[in-house]
């Protein structure tokens, strides 16, 4: 690969990075603030006791496992954040080196990877929850989520209804 074939792609895959953390993080602060209107407060917690049928022991499960979620994936975030924020100030810099750019962007791409094994786990301990009866509710959310996307993620469609 030439040296200019090589930079183009690793603008492209910085760019991909950026654009997804830019995404969590307006996620995080605009979905996860807690408002007055119950839907913002308990937003997917809501979603769960209507379409799922969760119970109020349930609920309370799946409350500590999105603080355990929540506590890693916050850590995580602020982590990659630092990170882009060294290869952005390397854009002041007249000479930078692909190697320099490569270390940084290889080590968002290892902490994305650990943010979405996270997540899988973190939807799995949730579905352990769920009863013989309600999986396939919550199966069908997920589904749902994943292909309509959630506001403020890419796919960024509206939340399940």
């Amino acid at each position: 690969m030439n040296p200019t074939s090589r930079s183009k792609s690793l603008l492209f895959v910085i760019i991909i990075l950026l654009i997804t953390n830019i995404a969590l993080l307006v996620y995080t602060f605009v979905f996860l603030k807690k408002g007055p209107d119950e839907h913002k407060k308990d937003g997917f917690t809501n979603v769960l006791r209507k379409e799922v049928g969760f119970s109020d022991d349930q609920i309370k499960q799946f409350n500590v496992l999105k603080e355990k979620h929540w506590a890693t994936a916050k850590a995580d975030m602020e982590h990659i954040r630092r990170i882009k924020q060294e290869i952005f100030d390397l854009t002041k810099e007249t000479s930078v080196s692909d190697s320099a750019v490569n270390i940084l962007a290889d080590s968002i791409a290892t902490l994305q990877k650990g943010v979405e094994i996270n997540i899988f786990k973190h939807l799995k301990e949730t579905r352990q929850i769920c009863t013989p009866e309600q999986m396939p509710k919550y199966d069908s959310l997920m589904k749902k989520m994943i292909r309509q996307g959630r506001p403020g993620r890419p796919g960024g469609g509206p939340p399940p209804k």
